[in-house]
């Protein structure tokens, strides 16, 4: 479960019931993981719903596609040289003051 999920359960805890038509599940479904989508910025844009039965899956990608782009992603392309840069410095990790190392002891597990 992701970043979403608390969105999502909410839906699903106030709204499930037991013997639901395949449609109707997937209509919470859909409605849940668009709670998801839209309370949390983490979350992604399209939902894709996959029905599991005896007889397999039914997998049905992009159901719902709520945000769509209307333009295509731009592509930048920046040759080499482009931007300079001015100053260059590699630290090692052991050396650098601002990251703290702490050891942990071993569980005695005897």
């Amino acid at each position: 479960m992701g970043s979403g999920s608390l969105a999502a359960m909410s839906i699903f805890e106030s709204e499930y019931k037991d013997d639901m038509e395949i449609d109707e599940a997937i209509a919470l479904v859909t409605k849940a993981i668009a709670a998801g989508v839209f309370n949390d910025l983490g979350s992604g844009s399209n939902i894709d719903v996959t029905i599991i039965t005896k007889d397999g899956a039914d997998i049905r990608r992009n159901y719902v596609t709520p945000n769509e782009r209307k333009h295509p992603a731009a592509v930048y392309y920046y040759p080499p040289g482009t931007t300079a840069v001015l100053s260059e410095k590699i630290v090692p990790i052991a050396q650098r003051k601002d990251i703290v190392v702490e050891s942990v002891e071993k569980m005695d597990l005897a």
